[in-house]
């Protein structure tokens, strides 16, 4: 059978009736008519939580869950939305009326598409045709403009159900998690263990973060757990809020707990059992003489490429509230420390890059009001017209706020607001309401204060960190050579 590129395809609106081992829906009776049998690969209307008409999603999946009278539940992919937005959903929460199968284009099909007037493309829109769903090959079609299949299954959608099957990585295995007294729905996939998939929670320890099948189970946990926080070292405190250190590897379970957690909640994530190259600095509440996390960024601890960080979560229930811009202040603050440049791994995500941008043009403009003795928004206004214009060298720039040259480039041309004049010196012209901006986020938001850190660079032998990956290499090359 030729093989057929999944995008290569129609989807043609199903009315097959057909029954097979994976039939999801028997025959209207009532109605007269056959309802159709739906599969993984088919697409169809369904109910997206927060939105009032139904969106067209994807089936990915099929589970039965019960056999008599038989009914089953459908991981639904909502086309054109976040993966974090799948669901499962049972019948009651589709539109069986309006149901399309995966076909391949034939190059005939194409060459019609192709030469579509204007107003013939109107008249298919009228008539419920929907181009271009991520392609110009992929289209909607009402069944009653098309030929009636007779095969069960076409090729492609054969293959797109044995594609989605297969990769049960893109498919969000865990229900629901309980921490801390929250109950968070997770966006994606983390590789817990499979007996804790088929529950309808998996508990937490606020503390260690270990895993649990039931509340009882989690409570008789937390009566013993030696710890109240994470482990490792605290580094800093101040305004109820809790940096802790953690080296991945001394603290190896909870470094791989800390990154299960987050797997399920970032969609490109790598979970690593060997955590050893690793720092993760856990952002903590402190709740009397707890502390309870509400997000980390995790550190290599010997990066070529000068990262200061190479993951960053904050937790759904602690969201829009400043902790992220939080995390990435903290980041900083260590590499003014360590007198390093720092910048994030990347690549960065599309949402990831717009939160770096907003602190590094806040670190720019602190930068440079500093030259203005610190004044006020509204002493600056009276004695400005519309901008302020500061010349300087990058490298100035670079050593004051630790942020790399490449991305202090990139966010002044974002911004606009930079003019090179010659090597290495640039004119930077801010409008009063950036500076306005940062002055209401330097009032309305939280920053870090270095004088409530205490902490030191980690030790560094022969220039490498000890449990960092260099090290690994270096000390399996000496091994090596003694046994030469």
């Amino acid at each position: 059978m030729d093989q057929v590129d999944f995008m290569d395809i129609e989807l043609e609106n199903s009315n097959q009736s057909a029954l097979s081992n994976d039939a999801l829906i028997t025959e209207d009776s009532v109605a007269g008519k056959s309802t159709p049998t739906l599969k993984v690969g088919y697409r169809l209307f369904a109910k997206m939580q927060g939105k009032d008409e139904m969106v067209m999603g994807e089936i990915k999946a099929i589970e039965q869950i019960s056999e008599n009278p038989p009914s089953f539940r459908y991981y639904i992919h909502f086309v054109d939305y976040n993966r974090r937005m799948e669901t499962w959903l049972r019948e009651d929460s589709m539109d069986l009326t309006r149901v399309f199968y995966p076909k391949r284009l034939t190059k005939k099909d194409k060459d019609n598409i192709a030469q579509l007037s204007p107003d013939d493309e109107g008249n298919r829109r009228k008539r419920g045709a929907i181009r271009g769903v991520g392609t110009s090959n992929i289209e909607y079609v009402p069944f009653n403009e098309i030929e009636r299949q007779e095969e069960v299954e076409t090729p492609a959608a054969r293959r797109a159900r044995k594609k989605d099957e297969e990769d049960e990585t893109k498919r969000r295995n865990i229900e629901l998690i309980v921490l801390n007294g929250f109950t968070i729905v997770p966006w994606y996939f983390a590789p817990y263990p499979a007996s804790l998939t088929k529950l309808p929670a998996v508990f937490l320890c606020n503390w260690c973060l270990s895993y649990w099948g039931s509340f009882d189970s989690l409570k008789s946990h937390m009566s013993c757990c030696p710890l109240s926080g994470p482990p490792g070292k605290k580094i800093y405190e101040h305004n109820g809020l809790a940096f802790f250190e953690v080296d991945g590897a001394d603290d190896n379970i909870y470094a791989v707990n800390l990154c299960l957690l987050a797997k399920l909640f970032l969609d490109h994530k790598t979970v690593y059992y060997d955590t050893k190259p690793f720092y993760f600095y856990v952002l903590c509440e402190r709740t009397e003489d707890e502390y309870n996390i509400v997000g980390y960024f995790s550190k290599e601890k010997c990066s070529a490429d000068e990262y200061n960080l190479a993951c960053i979560l904050v937790l759904p229930q602690f969201q829009q509230k400043g902790y992220g811009k939080y995390l990435i202040e903290f980041s900083y603050l260590l590499s003014k420390v360590e007198q390093k440049t720092g910048s994030p791994e990347k690549p960065l995500s599309d949402l990831g890059l717009l939160s770096y941008r907003s602190y590094w043009l806040y670190a720019i403009t602190e930068f440079v009001l500093g030259h203005y003795e610190n004044r006020g928004y509204e002493e600056l206004k009276k004695v400005l017209n519309k901008e302020i214009n500061l010349r300087c060298n990058l490298l100035q720039l670079v050593e004051k706020t630790r942020i790399k040259r490449d991305d202090l480039v990139s966010t002044m041309e974002s911004f606009g607001i930079a003019q090179h004049t010659n090597v290495g010196n640039v004119k930077i012209a801010l409008s009063l309401s950036m500076i306005k901006k940062y002055f209401e986020d330097k009032v309305g938001r939280r920053h870090v204060d270095q004088k409530y850190l205490k902490w030191q660079p980690p030790q560094v032998k022969d220039d490498v960190p000890s449990g960092s990956r260099a090290a690994d290499d270096k000390r399996r090359v000496g091994v090596l050579d003694e046994e030469d």
